[in-house]
């Protein structure tokens, strides 16, 4: 059974019986999106950073558009079903993916075959940057990235991930390909289900979203070895960047962003654009829903956005090409 969760408003407007200014605006063509509950589409479990991101955001685009957002939880095949499921939806703009970048401009190039053409969903809004944590097992013998690299250079790898070809394998692959790591790969339906295995040693280390990583670095649960951020995250001061290292092409942080279908309907996206904008733009949602999470604030939209996946597309064939992952 798929998790849902409903994120409600909780505007009602008593417009029948009597005409006003404010109810002849609501019932103008402008503002006739949504007339519904809209669907965000996450390709991942629950529990996860993009789950937990998603219903955050979903709270906030609900009271900015006085409508329900239920948020379906597709997990598998590296978000590709989420996002099929989108691909396949009606232009008016109910189905919305909220996934990272890896459907969109890096499964293309890892499988033989996908069932989307990932060009086709309209860019909506580049939402947020997600630094990676690279963690290991907490009896791990290194507590820091260049510890990390000599032991498992000489002893080899079990790094696990959050799903095959997705945004936290292909850095581990990138990191064992460019520093001669033999890497036993263990992919997972998600953080949450890796997680245990991490922290009772029956994996090495993995690659996390940055929510996930404080919360279980600060309990003890794994150790923290290196961070994708440009600079420490406060919340783990400890953990060095991989800048730090001399390590910048291994790709160590993903995008959020927001899809919607084909030819997707001009006011739903404008007003959905508007939405995300505003939610970013809000300083109580970016405290307590980003900042603690080392999440980054983008807000790209537009002819912008669709100019930023192409050029991404170019960069992550070239990583796939380089970390040597192939899913056929």
């Amino acid at each position: 059974m798929k998790r849902r969760a409903i994120l409600t408003a909780g505007l009602s407007l008593p417009l029948a019986g009597f005409s006003t200014p404010a109810a002849s605006l609501l019932s103008s063509p402008a503002q006739a999106y949504p007339k519904k509950p809209i669907s965000f589409i996450i390709g991942y479990s629950a529990g996860g950073n993009v789950d937990n991101f998603a219903r955050a955001l979903g709270n906030e685009v609900s009271k900015a558009l006085g409508q329900t957002v239920v948020v379906e939880n597709k997990p598998g095949a590296n978000e590709m079903l989420a996002t099929q499921t989108v691909s396949r939806a009606e232009p008016a703009g109910y189905h919305i993916l909220i996934s990272t970048e890896a459907p969109i401009t890096q499964s293309q190039f890892l499988y033989d075959k996908i069932n989307y053409v990932p060009e086709d969903l309209t860019p909506i809004c580049l939402l947020v940057r997600v630094p990676l944590v690279l963690v290991a097992r907490p009896d791990f013998p290194a507590d820091s990235l260049k510890s990390f690299i000599a032991y498992a250079k000489s002893k080899g790898l079990i790094g696990g991930s959050a799903g095959i070809g997705g945004v936290t394998h292909l850095p581990m692959a990138m990191l064992a390909n460019t520093q001669g790591i033999a890497l036993t790969h263990v992919p997972y339906k998600g953080s949450s289900a890796m997680f245990p295995d991490l922290m009772s040693g029956r994996i090495d280390a993995c690659f996390t979203g940055s929510s996930a990583a404080i919360t279980h670095i600060n309990a003890g649960g794994v150790k923290g070895i290196a961070v994708g951020s440009p600079e420490r995250l406060a919340a783990i001061p400890k953990v060095e960047t991989f800048a730090e290292n001399g390590l910048n092409n291994i790709g160590s942080s993903y995008t959020i962003a927001a899809y919607g279908p084909k030819n997707m309907d001009e006011t739903a996206l404008s007003r959905l654009i508007n939405a995300f904008e505003k939610a970013l733009a809000s300083r109580q949602f970016v405290e307590t829903a980003l900042a603690p999470s080392g999440f980054i604030v983008d807000g790209t939209s537009g002819t912008s956005f669709t100019a930023y996946l192409k050029k991404d597309r170019v960069v992550q064939k070239e990583r796939v090409r380089i970390s040597g992952a192939e899913l056929n």
